[in-house]
């Protein structure tokens, strides 16, 4: 293994870019080599900054979509559609604006759906998944 490199870059838009284009490098190879890819998403200014940046990416249509599988590694225990839950928010930033199978999309249990109001039993739920 090699080790941990630091990059720094001018600001957060040119380091959302450089992150698309290396993740779209790192899907593509998965793809190759397996079939499929999973990644794991999060929330936030960077994350959605990653998002927004990989729909824009002449080179997202490298990625084959339909075989790529989309987690979550952190979620706000809110209602389906919630503006802050990071899933409404990835959905805005790049998950409406490309051809995703449903099945392949893996978002965290919300609130209101079949665990109610009750977030040790979607935290399980969604742990069985993994």
């Amino acid at each position: 293994m090699s080790a941990p490199q630091i990059v720094v870059h001018r600001d957060k838009e040119l380091m959302a870019q450089a992150a698309a284009a290396r993740l779209i490098t790192k899907i593509v190879d998965a793809q190759a080599a397996r079939g499929s890819a999973s990644v794991v998403l999060t929330g936030g200014r960077n994350g959605n900054g990653l998002l927004a940046a990989l729909a824009a990416a002449p080179a997202r249509d490298a990625v084959d979509f339909s075989r790529l599988d989309l987690w979550w590694g952190d979620e706000r225990f809110l209602p389906e559609g919630d503006p802050e839950r990071n899933v409404t928010q990835a959905r805005e930033a790049l998950l409406d604006a490309v051809d995703l199978d449903p099945a392949r999309v893996h978002p965290m249990p919300a609130s209101h759906g079949p665990y109610g109001n009750d977030p040790d039993a979607a935290a399980a739920a969604y742990a069985a998944e993994l």
